[in-house]
């Protein structure tokens, strides 16, 4: 029906801009791609990734909404989740990331969670260039890290 060719749409409108997002963090400088500056630290990359993703949405963001709730239909839910997963494990691989142990689970779940909440703030931000979005972004990114920090003395690392 009409529902399953939406679905199919967004999947692969989806799947497009994973792969932008894959050469615009390959090879940084092209349109929505940030800008490369040598090595960056792992919180700034994961934000610079995080919000050129989210950037690429913003032609469609009024759209958006409905596209969410299309994707989050219970029979839609695995083909989403999958390209959802797979972005992030690429945020984190292009971040450096060579965790095999239980953090890969922990860093991954931490930015779907930020990518998630980031993506429903910046449907509701009327700020100018979606400013009040990418301030939350900061502020989850810099949480994320210090929990992190903060566990690591806990444990004793």
């Amino acid at each position: 029906g009409r529902g399953c060719g939406l679905m199919k749409l967004v999947l692969h409108m989806l799947g497009n801009l994973h792969t932008r997002l894959g050469s615009c963090v390959a090879a940084p400088g092209g349109n929505y791609c940030f800008q490369a500056e040598g090595k960056r630290k792992t919180d700034q990359f994961l934000r610079d990734a995080v919000e050129t993703r989210l950037r690429m949405l913003i032609p469609y963001i009024e759209h958006w909404p409905r596209a969410l709730s299309i994707l989050l239909l219970p029979h839609n839910i695995p083909p989403s989740l999958s390209l959802l997963t797979s972005m992030v494990d690429d945020m984190w691989h292009y971040a450096g990331d060579q965790s095999t142990d239980f953090n890969w689970y922990t860093r991954r779940a931490v930015l779907v969670g930020i990518y998630n909440t980031t993506e429903l703030v910046m449907m509701q931000d009327s700020s100018p260039d979606f400013e009040d979005t990418w301030r939350f972004l900061e502020n989850r990114i810099n949480d994320a890290m210090n929990m992190g920090h903060t566990a690591k003395q806990v444990i004793g690392d």
